[in-house]
């Protein structure tokens, strides 16, 4: 019992933490990560006779092999926002175990004490993921010309109205560093078209289309054909955390 509800509560922890951050990893990884962690866990209780020492080997250096096997090398204020969201989510699906067996509302059966967990973790995922799409907005967006594809962080900015005036098309900006990762100059057509900013009143952005362009929102998929994307100025986009700013009609 204790292997199967760490193991679970773990891997609810996890993809929480990777839906709500957008880290996008696979839910295979993070299924594995929980597993190989929760044995570690459960191999530690069995060793450790002093039951506070087992404690803070499972807050604080358990959570943190686990977050590392999810998510990789990152830098550390990532691995931090990592951390963070997936050790206090732990501490809440904890609490409401224990609330939930004490409350006597949930028969005293294990697992349905433990699917009532899930559900009620569920349900908080769903309401932290639903408010901060719509106060971070930042998506995972794929860019497909030919055969190559790449994944960017994106962000919706309404504000970007930007179009071609010789087609009407909506464009979003692209960082110009991954602008250089993505494009061929030598195949990929650039035209040159009249735009206004701030600080400058008219100038030429580069701009060239995408076969594809693949949003995720949390919520659906959604697929646009011959889009086109500008090329940003050198410093435009420098660290941010995206690399692609998204046309303000694309949702």
């Amino acid at each position: 019992m204790f292997f199967v509800q760490n193991f679970l509560m773990d891997f609810v922890a996890v993809t929480g933490t990777n839906f709500f951050l957008k880290r996008y990893q696979r839910s295979g990884r993070l299924l594995l990560a929980a597993l190989v962690t929760s044995a570690l866990g459960l191999f530690c209780l069995l060793w450790l006779q002093n039951y506070m020492a087992y404690r803070l080997v499972s807050h604080f250096l358990l959570n943190t092999v686990m977050v590392f096997l999810c998510f990789g090398r990152c830098n550390w204020r990532e691995f931090l926002e990592d951390w963070t969201v997936t050790y206090l989510t732990v501490i809440v699906l904890g609490g409401l175990m224990q609330w939930l067996k004490e409350s006597g509302i949930v028969p005293e059966n294990f697992f349905l004490q433990l699917i009532g967990v899930l559900f009620a973790g569920y349900g908080i995922l769903l309401y932290l993921m639903h408010k901060r799409t719509f106060t971070n907005h930042i998506y995972l967006v794929k860019l497909r010309k030919d055969q190559r594809c790449m994944e960017v962080k994106a962000y919706w900015d309404s504000g970007n109205q930007l179009r071609d005036p010789y087609t009407g098309q909506e464009i979003s900006i692209l960082s110009s560093k991954k602008a250089k990762e993505f494009l061929d100059v030598k195949k990929d057509r650039i035209r040159y078209v009249p735009y206004r900013s701030l600080g400058e009143t008219e100038g030429l952005l580069g701009v060239t289309n995408v076969d594809e362009m693949i949003l995720f929102d949390g919520k659906k998929t959604i697929h646009r054909k011959q889009m086109a994307i500008g090329i940003a100025e050198n410093n435009l986009l420098e660290e941010k955390e995206y690399d692609l700013i998204l046309h303000g009609s694309l949702l």
